[in-house]
């Protein structure tokens, strides 16, 4: 199954969930307001439960009770663990020394948090991919894309703004963009939406073009997502299709917000996304949260066509989470895994915005330590 199929059930049950209101069980984890536990922790604007930790001094997660695996997908479209989690790009404790003394792999300290440096490499590149559809049968060749950088409003208008292009030999849903001179190992924003209304705005974080992953083409630099490339940190080729843009039709939102029976609010939005390890490979036993906690966390059943699944307190094989009920504004979010040893693994903090009627994606693997 592509990502963009996984993610249209996905986002059908983050409706689904939503719809439930509540604290969630046991998914959204213990806000600290809860009088039982004496042992709370002051953490942002939240109290810590003894049995959450406290990342970057602004979310509270609850420690997994299990260890993390890693997991790959078969050929019926179903995950399956093959091994403990690949944890390695990850520091259990604080990192404190700005030379990286304290972090594995050769990876720098910022803000507490291993992850990785600027690597060597083109400062541009011209930047290529699909827009895949969340919804079989939509197609993507006749909407826009724009690119922004993290610090600017994706909301706003952008100097790199494109209608996408027709490619059917290349993207499923049809739809290609093209961007020049885009600065490499930088936090980008990739937006997707419509001028006609046909397609819900989607913004995906945590976006950003590793020099060391581009490939030279002529004269110039290529990153071009409908294609592999070597990884140094992992040794491996890997796939370049998570930075490709995403995009749902406005028409598949409305079926799935009247199969569920919800009407969202004006001021609400939610923030999902997949978790993978240091091996890019889908990660089970994963629990995240949010700084201003809400409504419900959630987790997603094992099958070809993702449900919530609220047995479960962290993820599931196939490494996707969702936040749901959030208000628009920025919003915290951080995961916790755990190691075969035991001990409390965060998978980094990234703060991100989350808008009225759109959708945020944000997927974790190596953290970033660039400004």
């Amino acid at each position: 199954m592509t990502e963009a199929r996984l993610w249209v059930v996905v986002l059908a049950g983050l409706l689904l969930a939503g719809c439930s209101g509540g604290s969630g069980g046991s998914d959204a984890g213990d806000d600290g307001n809860n009088g039982g536990d004496n042992n709370q922790v002051k953490c942002g604007s939240q109290y810590c439960a003894a049995s959450q930790d406290c990342l970057a001094g602004s979310v509270c997660v609850t420690r997994p009770a299990e260890t993390a695996r890693a997991c790959v997908e078969d050929a019926d479209n179903l995950f399956h663990e093959v091994a403990d989690a690949d944890l390695s790009c990850h520091n259990t404790s604080a990192c404190t020394g700005s030379d990286g003394s304290d972090c594995p792999q050769g990876l720098v300290c910022r803000d507490g948090t291993c992850g990785i440096p600027t690597p060597a490499g083109p400062q541009t590149v011209t930047f290529r991919g699909c827009v895949d559809a969340f919804g079989i049968g939509d197609t993507t060749h006749q909407m826009r894309v724009a690119l922004y950088l993290a610090d600017q409003d994706p909301s706003g208008a952008s100097s790199w703004d494109v209608a996408t292009t027709e490619d059917k030999q290349n993207c499923e849903y049809w739809g290609a963009f093209e961007f020049t001179d885009v600065p490499t190992n930088t936090p980008l924003i990739l937006k997707s939406y419509d001028d006609q209304g046909d397609f819900v705005t989607v913004f995906k974080y945590n976006l950003i073009l590793w020099a060391d992953l581009a490939t030279q083409e002529g004269d110039g630099w290529v990153f071009d997502t409908r294609s592999s490339a070597s990884d140094p940190r992992t040794g491996r080729e890997i796939s370049l299709h998570p930075w490709r843009g995403y995009a749902i039709s406005q028409a598949t939102y409305n079926v799935i917000l009247m199969a569920v029976g919800v009407t969202l609010g004006d001021n609400e939005g939610a923030i999902a996304g997949t978790i993978r390890d240091c091996a890019y490979q889908e990660m089970e036993y994963v629990q995240c949260n949010t700084s201003t906690p809400p409504q419900v966390v959630t987790y997603f059943t094992n099958a070809e066509n993702p449900r919530p699944d609220h047995s479960r307190d962290s993820s599931n094989v196939n490494g996707i989470y969702a936040a749901i009920g959030l208000e628009a504004g920025t919003h915290d979010l951080a995961c916790l895994a755990r190691n075969p040893d035991g001990a409390a693994v965060p998978l980094g903090r990234y703060s991100v915005k989350v808008f009225p009627h759109s959708i945020t994606i944000l997927s974790f693997d190596w953290y970033p330590a660039v400004p």
